[in-house]
């Protein structure tokens, strides 16, 4: 009867110490976010305060808003688009960001810039949505739609990648024992694939903002003359 009192309290202490275990495991992962985590903090972080600035300076530029529809709305609605010179414009800057985010990655600037890059966008769509919805309303909801469509749906997964991919890329080249130059190119050419098909689907996103987007946007331009 001892033996098995004592194997049971044996098994129990080693049932709490696991629990204890998984909890403080879990502990740990709720005090050291992951990236996805710290991502969405830094986008939410963003949002609000490209929603305050809107909020603040409304004044300021709703002015500038009836000098862009005046003027700058007027000319697009009616004038004609160059969709092949938009789309040399739009995919030379995509390409210049693409390129100057994957060259950042394997520096120790890497994660910075992710995360400087992460809350500048949140900032500008928190800016840019308050202030076109406070100052057109419903109209203005049409303008934020047809802005980020349908490029948006391209451009979305192809930034969410490059973040995570680029994330681990650099913790990988600067957290790990690299002692060579072959062993810091490893995880380069590990992503060379995955780097090739975005630039590939980034040409699409380009083209899908230069021809339908821009056809689009000048159709809703023509609401506010």
């Amino acid at each position: 009867m001892l033996v098995l009192f004592c194997l049971f309290l044996h098994i129990y202490v080693i049932y709490f110490m696991m629990v204890g275990k998984k909890m403080k495991m879990f502990k740990l992962q709720l005090n050291r976010p992951n990236v996805i985590q710290l991502s969405v903090i830094l986008l939410i972080i963003g949002l609000f305060l490209g929603i305050l600035c809107a909020n603040v300076f409304q004044d300021h530029f709703t002015k500038r808003l009836q000098v862009y529809e005046d003027n700058v709305f007027t000319e697009i609605a009616g004038s004609e688009i160059n969709h092949a010179g938009l789309f040399r414009y739009v995919l030379g800057n995509n390409f210049s960001d693409f390129v100057m985010f994957w060259l950042l990655s394997i520096t120790i600037l890497g994660i910075p810039y992710m995360a400087l890059k992460i809350t500048s966008f949140g900032f500008f769509s928190g800016f840019f949505i308050s202030a076109v919805t406070m100052e057109y309303g419903f109209k203005g909801i049409i303008l934020v739609l047809v802005y980020f469509f349908p490029h948006g749906l391209m451009y979305l997964p192809i930034a969410l990648i490059c973040l995570y991919r680029g994330f681990l890329l650099s913790r990988e080249i600067y957290q790990s024992s690299h002692t060579s130059l072959g062993s810091v190119l490893k995880p380069i050419r590990a992503d060379l694939v995955i780097i090739i098909l975005l630039a590939i689907a980034l040409v699409f996103a380009s083209f899908l903002e230069a021809y339908p987007g821009a056809y689009l946007l000048k159709k809703a331009l023509g609401l506010f003359t």
